[in-house]
């Protein structure tokens, strides 16, 4: 029997799990106990190797367009605060670099709730979680600190300097989209 190339503590616990299996027979009756827990830690071990690099996801370049630096673009067009998207373990966040005019960096969230309640605005992580799905981020949610209310979102970069952010309740036909642009 061919047990290949053994490399690594890996191996050497598949090696020894396939020989604890051709000799049963042992003298000492708590080896069997000792080598299925190794047998149980080397499958552990190959599992977790064999999947990091599929974890490992390349992001496309629309994907990647989305972190960075942005000004925010309100409804009717003029500008708002700005923000900065950020990934953190393959999942996209945003955080309030400069509070909207009007406001001072002193503001708290006071219609926030939670988590957000009285925090400050400048610096608050209004996005998180957003994971990749296809072009897009989705998945995550987004607080809005004028109305204190939390959404699922959806991003998506139009280009190199342009971000859509699109915050939902429920589906995404019930819900507004932001433009923010890129900062250079």
């Amino acid at each position: 029997m061919a047990l290949g190339r053994a490399d690594g503590p890996a191996a050497g616990a598949r090696v020894a799990c396939i020989l604890s299996i051709i000799h049963r027979k042992g003298d000492n009756p708590l080896q069997p106990t000792r080598h299925k827990r190794l047998c149980a830690f080397a499958l552990v071990l190959f599992a977790l190797v064999s999947v990091a690099p599929a974890r490992a996801q390349q992001l496309s370049p629309k994907l990647q367009n989305a972190v960075g630096h942005w000004q925010i673009v309100d409804s009717d067009g003029k500008p708002g605060g700005r923000a900065e998207t950020y990934l953190v373990n393959g999942k996209l966040f945003g955080r309030v670099t400069q509070v909207r005019p009007g406001r001072t960096a002193h503001d708290v969230c006071d219609k926030c709730s939670g988590e957000f309640k009285n925090q400050l605005i400048l610096n608050m992580v209004i996005m998180r979680n957003f994971h990749p799905d296809g072009d897009d981020w989705v998945g995550g949610t987004v607080v809005d600190p004028e109305n204190g209310k939390e959404y699922q979102g959806k991003i998506w970069a139009v280009g190199k300097d342009e971000l859509h952010m699109r915050g939902f309740i429920g589906i995404s036909l019930f819900g507004r989209t932001e433009t923010w642009v890129r900062m250079h």
